[in-house]
């Protein structure tokens, strides 16, 4: 029990705190995501948004996650949205689990286009969430776009998202999301692309590092690339002797889609197998990873 500076106890003053701040903050964020447009776009006002983001309740309005986001307004998909860890996710890896928000498309762009000819790959999203990341990444020569992630009810949505891109795009490389823990994946043999955007901490991170090695070091796993959008575990692949490094820089949100995510640029590195390596193109790919948080992390 916590004691007070006047002596009193306040164990559950603390304890209703942490219990309604989440209640709260999901309150506020869903009152914002119905605002006009307009006002939104207004909140996010460079001069507005420093103001508001010093207050502690305020600041989760700036994720921007719960607006609509133009990819799904152009493609009538559902890929917006927060969904906390404990909401639809195994309560025994709620720790290692991080929230789902889609990524911006314009970071998995450029990650991706750092990457030359991804001809034949398989581009596998880890913590695949609705499939926005699968969606850009159906715009490439890959094979396949494959998610895997622990939420049924988030599988679901991605295949449903899956479903009207193919209607849309029946020319684009198919998309399929699958239900599976990192215990419980089957990795496809070949050229793989893995995708992550911080999708849980660094336990089940090294689970799937190992996996990967496993794959590389029999032969399934030809070449490899690690693209990691917010490298907050980056050391785990650092620390891989089948991996180097490919590239690691910042990508600044396209205009269009400041408001819609929580930053206005995202770090990313890669890492890419040491069997089969393509020859190194970018100088600076050994820049230092600093986690600012369980969140976020940063390139010195």
């Amino acid at each position: 029990m916590r004691t007070t500076t006047d002596g009193t106890t306040g164990g559950t003053t603390g304890t209703t705190l942490a219990t309604w701040r989440p209640v709260l903050k999901r309150t506020l964020l869903n009152v914002v995501a119905r605002l006009p447009d307009g006002v939104q776009r207004a909140m996010f006002a460079p001069r507005i948004r420093r103001v508001c983001t010093r207050i502690p309740l305020l600041r989760a309005v700036y994720s921007g996650c719960l607006r609509r986001h133009p990819i799904d307004v152009e493609y009538g998909t559902d890929t917006s949205g927060l969904v906390d860890a404990p909401t639809l996710r195994d309560a025994r890896l709620v720790g290692q689990l991080r929230p789902y928000m889609g990524s911006q498309p314009t970071i998995i762009r450029r990650a991706l286009d750092t990457l030359g000819n991804v001809t034949g790959y398989t581009f596998i999203d880890i913590g695949c969430g609705k499939g926005r990341p699968m969606i850009v990444a159906s715009e490439y020569a890959f094979a396949l776009a494959l998610g895997y992630d622990i939420s049924a009810d988030l599988v679901r949505t991605a295949n449903r998202n899956a479903a009207r891109i193919a209607q849309r795009f029946p020319y684009r490389p198919p998309i399929r999301a699958i239900a599976a823990n990192v215990s419980d994946l089957t990795l496809p043999s070949g050229n793989l692309v893995v995708f992550l955007f911080n999708p849980f901490g660094a336990e089940l991170m090294t689970a799937l590092r190992h996996k990967l090695e496993a794959g590389l070091a029999s032969g399934a796993i030809q070449h490899l690339f690690v693209v990691y959008d917010n490298p907050v575990c980056g050391e785990v692949f650092d620390g891989s002797p089948l991996l180097r490094r490919w590239f690691a820089g910042v990508f600044a949100y396209d205009h269009r889609e400041v408001g819609y995510g929580p930053e206005l640029e995202e770090s990313v590195v890669v890492w890419q197998s040491r069997g089969h390596a393509r020859p190194d193109v970018f100088a600076d790919r050994e820049r230092r990873i600093t986690v600012k948080d369980r969140m976020s992390a940063a390139l010195d």
